[in-house]
């Protein structure tokens, strides 16, 4: 079983970034079947930046502006609609993925038909330099929802999902929408594999950086909606949710001081 891989890329004034991220995706050893851009209402010239690419990519690589400013969850899930591929790759806009992930992380989906969604290791901080993968030898590790309960494992642009999943990114919340679909995901199709490779180079660290991630206290009360929406849904027992909410509660305060004293750092560096 061969699979096709659509590429999923939301844009937000990302200008200078997202020449970068195609190429990344069209320098894959696998190559993906097809690109797929959504500008979310930018004021730059990202959209502008993308069809250029476009019109020199021997892969289709296809452009759609929002009509407003939706968010990234909105705006992957209106990608998802838009693919054709057998399995959706999320990608963003100022990330770039090491040339083997599609070669990684595509065939253990084709040899495993009920595997749902696979994701793998990230680096952040300067410009990677990628070291050549055996794909072969990669080690997967099982997650399971009390895996994810635990906290996010997977960033999104390491993900991979079969198209036909019905579940979507939440157009309720504008922050930790990935993470509700994670967990649901693990909860209704079972196991998530993920890859011990750093094959995605993320520009912002999992929190305190300068995009969403950075915003704390609005992805704490998102993580917090997200359980209870999974509390309603049925997929998490009621009497799990104070342990959660503690747990929940307790990392997002390692957070914050994390979050201080790096702060702390970098004003002492640059004053050094």
């Amino acid at each position: 079983m061969n699979l096709t891989v659509s590429v999923i890329i939301p844009a937000y004034n990302c200008e200078t970034t997202i020449e970068r991220a195609l190429q990344s995706a069209l320098q894959q050893t696998r190559h993906p079947k097809e690109i797929i851009v959504i500008d979310d209402e930018s004021t730059d010239q990202s959209a502008l930046r993308a069809r250029s690419k476009a019109k020199d990519s021997a892969i289709p690589i296809l452009v759609y502006c929002n009509e407003s400013n939706v968010g990234p969850g909105v705006s992957r899930n209106r990608g998802w609609a838009a693919s054709t591929g057998d399995l959706v790759a999320f990608l963003d806009a100022d990330d770039v993925w090491h040339p083997q992930k599609l070669e990684v992380q595509v065939p253990i989906m084709e040899s495993r038909p009920t595997l749902n969604m696979t994701c793998h290791d990230r680096t952040v901080g300067p410009e990677p330099v990628w070291s050549s993968v055996d794909s072969k030898s990669v080690t997967w590790q099982e997650l399971d929802l009390r895996d994810f309960l635990i906290r996010n494992r997977c960033a999104t642009p390491s993900v991979i999902l079969r198209r036909d999943v019905r579940e979507r990114f939440s157009d309720s919340l504008r922050y930790a929408e990935d993470y509700l679909l994670w967990l649901t995901i693990a909860a209704q199709y079972g196991e998530v594999l993920f890859a011990e490779s750093e094959l995605v180079h993320c520009t912002n660290p999992a929190y305190g950086g300068p995009g969403l991630s950075g915003k704390l206290l609005a992805m704490h009360k998102s993580e917090l909606k997200a359980f209870r929406m999974l509390a309603r849904r049925g997929v998490l027992p009621l009497r799990w949710l104070p342990a959660i909410y503690g747990w929940s509660t307790l990392k997002f305060g390692v957070r914050v001081v994390d979050h201080l004293l790096l702060k702390d750092r970098l004003q002492k560096a640059a004053e050094a």
